[in-house]
């Protein structure tokens, strides 16, 4: 716990009162390491305003090891040591712990900002260089008996040499008697200066406070949110290892614009499962690749099928399994919420608001959804009875439209291993999948990575009719998707319900008669339709009538043999 650093930080402090000591402050990139010190800074300010009311000779007598001098130095945009110097100076004031003003005969505050800046101006033609070094010296012998904070090593110029930085901190320590504070981050140096860096560590530092927790800033910036959901968060960071703040901010940020669109009076779950869907949504987009851990992998995976999976991917998925079950099923809300945030750039709140406020998370969804996925927990932790049947019947038929397809295929596979007869549960499944797929046929796209899918449910959707309205031409089709990029659900129905003989007349007849394709050939046609439907069962099922077609083609003359081979090999290409 930081808390405890803090109390150890504070006894180092105390205990070197009168010595020159060194103390890095090391954490990895964003985890709070400024946060951290400015935070005990701040604790022991109220510490020292509290002596005020002392007189002033009992405070001479008994010190507080806090009234001392203090400066923050950012190393960023400080470009050599005589800057660094002057940016102590001018930045140390008389006590940065308490209001009143100390006794002590000091240079005003406003005085050495002034003398600074005079010292940046280059007097050397004129032959005021001396006074100047004068005046860099009449300021540097007020750094005595302070405590000087470094940071932004991170951020330091490539003119400024590390090693002039740490012998500088070494002068404070032994020549000063000042206690140094070094905020950095060791993985962060590059170069010659991680060298350095390394060679400096030993000499230099007395004392190490690693921050490994990013949970300190979680919460001072989570204040208002239920502590249910910061420690959710704080278990997130845990889990997977992500102590970097910049992620949480924003998560918070857009977890705070959702919960605006929504009433006073909001369901706890519905607050958890918007919380889960922002953490999943930035976590894919950050660290996905990293932890190996896509949309497509948000599904439940038993273990006999994660055999080929690395440690990486096996340990993310567990991870996330063990935070909440949610992060490892996909639902429909889900499938919305990535709808909504595919969108790409500026999040359109009006669409967020209508998404927050929609079915999809109401209490009594989230209700029967904890209960299913209750049934599937006590399915894998053997503790079924002889009610588990009927009861996993009753809560499978409850989320029929808020499950995807793949949970509702494993959980009728589960009840027919009770010998449960399931047809009326399919045949209510199949009558959702048909009305959802008169209000949008891409509701239903299987590829790779849909998970399991019941045959029955596959045929369905590979045979549905659209009965209302006649389809559009093929050919109107493919410009509208492929080229256009303008179409509605029945052009994708026609992409759908085409057949072999439909795609030959593109290939080799409309297209080249159809002046809407006057700059395109049917080639092209062919590459971006099957770039489009990578990994569908549709694009597979077009690729192969496609290599039919021009195998059937070469065939017919020897002249188009080596021609519809070169075509065929660029099917996959």
């Amino acid at each position: 716990m930081n808390l405890d650093k803090a109390r150890h930080l504070e006894n180092i402090l105390r205990e070197n009162d009168n010595n020159g000591i060194a103390i890095a402050i090391t954490g990895s990139w964003g985890v709070g390491k400024t946060f951290f010190w400015k935070k005990f800074l701040e604790k022991n300010a109220r510490s020292e305003q509290e002596r005020n009311f002392l007189p002033y000779s009992i405070k001479r007598k008994f010190p507080n090891f806090f009234d001392k001098k203090y400066a923050y130095i950012s190393l960023f945009g400080i470009e050599n040591l005589a800057d660094l110097k002057t940016a102590i100076c001018s930045n140390l004031s008389s006590n940065h712990f308490k209001e009143e003003v100390t006794p002590d005969i000091e240079i005003p505050l406003f005085v050495k900002k002034g003398l600074a800046k005079i010292s940046t101006v280059n007097f050397s033609k004129n032959g005021f260089s001396g006074s100047v070094r004068l005046l860099d010296a009449l300021l540097f012998l007020q750094v005595q008996d302070a405590i000087i904070c470094f940071d932004d090593f991170e951020r330091m110029s490539n003119k400024l040499d590390i090693k002039d930085v740490m012998g500088l901190a070494n002068q404070l320590k032994l020549e000063k008697n000042c206690q140094v504070i070094l905020i950095l981050d060791e993985d962060k140096a590059e170069g010659d200066n991680k060298k350095k860096y390394a060679e400096y560590k030993e000499k230099l530092i007395d004392e190490e406070i690693k921050i490994t927790s990013v949970e300190p800033l979680i919460r001072a910036n989570a204040k208002d949110i239920e502590e249910s959901l910061v420690g959710l968060m704080v278990k997130f960071a845990d889990e997977l290892e992500i102590h970097n703040f910049r992620f949480f901010q924003k998560v918070i940020k857009l977890y705070k614009a959702f919960r605006k669109q929504l009433s006073e009076e909001v369901a706890d779950s519905t607050k958890e499962i918007i919380l889960i869907r922002v953490l999943q949504c930035y976590f894919i987009s950050d660290f996905g690749e990293k932890y190996e851990f896509q949309w497509e992998n948000i599904k439940l995976v038993l273990e006999d099928k994660q055999i080929n999976w690395s440690e990486r991917k096996t340990k993310t998925y567990e991870a996330l399994r063990a935070i909440s079950y949610n992060f490892i099923h996909s639902d429909a809300w889900l499938t919305e919420f990535k709808k909504r945030f595919d969108q790409a750039g500026e999040l359109d709140f009006s669409l967020l608001k209508e998404l927050a406020n929609s079915d999809l998370i109401s209490e009594k969804n989230n209700k029967c959804k904890d209960d299913f996925h209750k049934c599937c927990e006590d399915f894998w932790g053997l503790k079924v009875d002889k009610k588990f049947p009927d009861n996993f019947y009753e809560k499978t038929r409850l989320v029929i439209g808020l499950e995807n397809l793949s949970n509702l295929s494993f959980a009728l596979k589960v009840l027919e291993i009770f010998n449960k007869d399931v047809t009326a549960l399919e045949q209510e499944i199949i009558d959702w999948i048909n009305e959802e797929m008169e209000k949008d046929t891409s509701q239903f796209r299987i590829n790779e990575g849909s998970g399991e899918i019941r045959v029955v449910f596959k045929d369905f959707i590979k045979n549905f009719e659209f009965n209302k309205e006649k389809l559009p031409q093929l050919k109107d089709a493919i410009f509208k998707i492929y080229i256009k990029q303008a179409w509605n659900n029945k052009d994708e129905l026609s992409v759908q319900k085409a057949n072999k003989e439909d795609w030959e007349k593109i290939l080799f007849d409309e297209v080249s008669r159809d002046s809407r394709f006057d700059s395109i050939n049917s080639s092209y046609i062919v590459k971006k339709i099957l770039e489009r439907e990578k990994g569908s069962d549709l694009g597979k099922q077009i690729s192969n009538w496609i290599t039919e077609i021009y195998n059937e083609k070469a065939k017919e003359d020897k002249f188009y043999k080596n021609y519809m081979s070169f075509l065929i090999s660029r099917l996959d290409n």
